[in-house]
């Protein structure tokens, strides 16, 4: 009888010791189950943030080179330059766009400090065009790039008041206050335009502690809420996204 009652003991307490550490496998095996699950939720979703990024980076490609294109041929029909330079111009700008970074010859150990003007600085470092030339391809750029700007903008609030997320009111106050910041923009790049690279740095800085989001103000005085706020950022040019975001 002691020896059975022993080997029940024995037996008993293995079984027990048994489903301890199966309990424990079971627990480590689910927090890492969850681990896994959050970690390619968070892979996912960086994923997704990263494809819309390219997505909307290569949207702005596109119509910039729509924009040249027609910035153009609008100075080739007014006679601002000859057929043949403008070619030239779009030659130069698609080489310059396939172009990496590092490739550049201002271009050292993968960091870049390029001249101030851009492309239209190049055209005439390249002996392209003039820099009367350039300088009137750049304003017709500028302005063509705001005509866009404000169409599709325009465009894009419309299709809210259809849809009737938001009235003709509020698409009219949206309106002014974003052409309203593009406005103080081209003043303060106007300003900077003379800056060296630290002193754009530092008044970028100085700036961003003061500049506050016109949607926001718009969500604070009631003109909009927070709700039609999201409508809106989804029909924004993508122009005009990134500097909207609220503060």
């Amino acid at each position: 009888m002691k020896n059975t009652s022993l080997r029940i003991k024995i037996l008993s307490g293995m079984l027990c010791c048994g489903l301890s550490l199966s309990g424990a496998n079971l627990t480590f095996a689910a927090t890492q189950s969850s681990a896994s699950l959050n970690d390619n939720a968070a892979t996912s979703m960086n994923f997704k943030k990263s494809a819309a990024d390219k997505k909307e980076a290569q949207a702005r490609r596109v119509q910039m080179k729509a924009t040249l294109e027609a910035v153009v041929k609008e100075s080739v029909d007014s006679k601002v330059i000859t057929k043949s330079e403008g070619d030239k111009v779009l030659e130069y700008a698609n080489a310059k766009k396939l172009k990496k970074p590092t490739e550049d010859k201002k271009c050292k150990k993968g960091e870049c400090n390029r001249a101030k003007g851009g492309l239209f600085n190049d055209l005439v470092t390249e002996g392209i065009l003039t820099q009367e030339k350039s300088d009137v391809l750049r304003k017709k750029m500028y302005a063509k790039k705001t005509e866009m700007r404000a169409i599709d903008l325009k465009k894009g609030l419309n299709e809210l008041v259809v849809k009737k997320v938001i009235t003709i009111e509020q698409s009219n106050k949206v309106e002014n206050v974003i052409n309203a910041r593009h406005a103080e923009r081209a003043e303060i790049y106007k300003k900077m335009k003379d800056m060296s690279e630290a002193e754009r740095k530092a008044y970028m800085e100085k700036m961003k502690d003061t500049k506050v989001s016109p949607m926001k103000a718009l969500i604070d005085n009631g003109t909009i809420t927070k709700e039609q706020d999201i409508e809106i950022q989804k029909v924004l040019p993508h122009h005009n996204r990134g500097y909207h975001g609220h503060k």
